[in-house]
Formats: structure tokens, C-alpha cells, sequence
């Protein structure tokens, strides 16, 4: 689809640029919240926030300029919110969520958001156990990433190595994370789109052990856990999804007592996280069951 003809608002109130740095300010707080105390516990009082501050802009007066950064402002506000509703196991309001945002981005031609919407839709239809569908939405973010920042590109690249490994082709997850390694070495460092910054090394790298786990590739997961464990601390949820991905990993090295040791570590580590989806895959981990959610 084309973007929009039209981005400028002709309402009443007048769109100031503190007004939109006000939005993506809270984006910014709310994201480092949810990542250290889960989804659960901001998620109502961030939709408030947007009901109250960002609906009233989208009726506003701005300039087709203005008009385009407060659409994706917004996009990655509501997509923040999806990723919250997702964490707190609410697959169908992180949906409509996410359908809001797409429609944002598409409006501006965003199509680095448009790759960040697809890839919230491979998680939801992992969720829904739809594998084929999960392929289906990376193979689109990979698309729509084509030409946008080198760091969007492995953040779609990374997506589509997950994907592969979630329906079990290993040659396919190897290519995919070589494509998401050398997108990433190709971004500069704090250079990219504001929504996607957190991508680091460790992150990367992180995503790469669970494809490798979900792939049964033992060694170059291992070899990825070992660079991700560098996670900052303040990113609780990502650092005990790291400790399971790890547990995963040893299962499949035979090595029962380090699993055991990384499943007692993760537990701990999750107490304080308001995270429905956390709790339930630990629970599904130490009933040995299979690393199936995207």
C-alpha cells in the first residue's frame, strides 16, 4: 500500500514538537519498565497515558512534517503497549494493538515500523501455534526491511532465524543469524531508530542462542548464550529468558545438573517480574517441555 497523500491534522489543537517528545519520552520510561518489571504491572497505566496525551494529537493541527514524526511516535508508543498486553498473555488485545501501529506506519511509509509490526505478528502467531504463519510474517519484516537501517535489518534477519528454528530447519536458522550478524557489524553503534536502540550485542545474540536451541544446534548456542550473558541487569525479563534458553541448551547437551542449576536461577531471578507469559514458560520448561513459544 501507498502511504498517505495527507499526514497533516487540521483539528483544533495546535501539535507542538514538545508535545510529541512528551509521547516518545514516556515510550522510552515505559519501555524500561516493562523490561525490568514485566508487562503486567505498567500496562494500564500506560493505555491511560496514550488515552489521555496521544488520542487528542492524532485530532490535531500539525503540518505534514510534524504530522509524519507524531504518526510513528504514536506507532511506537502503541506497539510498546502490544508488546506489554503480549507479556501479559493478551494475544488478542496485543493484536489490535499491533493493527493500529501497522496502520500508523503504512500511513507515514514507514516500512522499518512496518518490519516492526510484522515481527509482532510472527510472536503472535507462535503464541496461537501457527507455525507456518510465523515464517510467513518474518519472510514480510525481512521484506519490508530491505531498505531501512542496517540495525532494522537484523532485528528482521534475527526474527526470520527464530522462525526457521521454530519449524525445525537448522540450515535455514544458520543462514538467517550469519544475515542478522552481518547487519548488525554493518550499524554503527547508538546509531538507528529510536524504537529498536536496545538491539545490542547481547540482545542480538540472545535471540541467536534460542534459534539455536529450538534448531537442536547445541555448540553455536552455547557459543551465543556465552555473549549474551553480557545483558545489562536492569533488563530482568531478558536475562531470565536467557537463563531458560540456557537450561534448553544444556538439556540438550545431556548435562542435567547444569539445567536444573540455570531452572532454580531463573525462578529467583523471576520473582519480582509481574509477567504471565514468564511464569508460564517456566513452568512448562521444568515439566521438560519444549521451548515453543516465539
Amino acid at each position: 500500500m501507498l502511504p498517505d497523500a495527507e499526514t497533516a491534522g487540521r483539528g483544533r489543537q495546535r501539535v507542538s514538537v514538545a508535545d510529541v517528545e512528551l509521547l516518545e519520552l514516556h515510550t522510552d520510561l515505559y519501555g524500561r519498565l516493562d523490561a525490568r518489571h514485566g508487562g503486567g504491572r505498567f500496562r494500564s497505566v500506560f493505555a491511560a497515558f496514550l488515552d489521555l496525551h496521544a488520542t487528542p494529537l492524532l485530532h490535531g493541527a500539525f503540518s505534514a512534517r510534524r504530522g509524519r514524526r507524531l504518526y510513528g511516535s504514536v506507532a511506537d508508543a502503541v506497539l510498546a503497549l502490544a508488546s506489554m498486553a503480549y507479556d501479559d498473555q493478551l494475544p488478542g488485545l496485543a493484536q489490535r494493538y499491533d493493527l493500529q501501529a501497522i496502520r500508523l506506519a503504512q500511513a507515514v511509509g514507514d516500512r522499518g515500523r512496518l518490519a516492526r509490526g510484522y515481527i509482532h505478528q510472527a510472536r503472535l502467531a507462535g503464541a496461537r501455534g501457527d507455525r507456518d504463519a510465523v515464517v510467513t510474517h518474518a519472510r514480510s519484516a525481512v521484506f519490508a526491511a530491505a531498505d531501512a537501517p542496517a540495525l532494522v535489518r537484523a532485528y528482521a534477519a534475527i526474527t526470520e532465524a527464530r522462525a526457521w528454528a521454530l519449524i525445525g530447519n537448522p540450515q535455514q536458522t544458520l543462514a538467517a543469524v550469519k544475515r542478522a550478524r552481518d547487519a548488525f557489524s554493518r550499524a554503527s553503534i547508538g546509531v538507528g531508530p529510536r524504537w529498536l536502540l536496545w538491539l545490542d550485542r547481547p540482545e542480538l545474540e540472545g535471540q541467536a542462542a534460542w534459534a539455536f536451541a529450538m534448531a537442536g544446534l547445541a555448540v553455536p548456542g552455547s557459543q551465543a548464550l556465552q555473549v549474551a550473558l553480557d545483558m545489562p541487569e536492569e533488563r530482568t525479563r531478558d536475562s531470565v529468558e536467557l537463563l531458560i534458553t540456557g537450561a534448553e541448551l544444556a538439556r540438550l547437551r545431556g548435562e542435567e545438573a547444569e539445567r536444573t542449576a540455570l531452572l532454580k536461577r531463573a525462578v529467583e531471578a523471576s520473582r519480582h517480574l509481574k509477567s504471565r507469559r514468564i511464569v508460564d514458560r517456566l513452568a512448562r520448561v521444568a515439566e521438560g517441555q519444549p521451548l515453543h513459544d516465539f
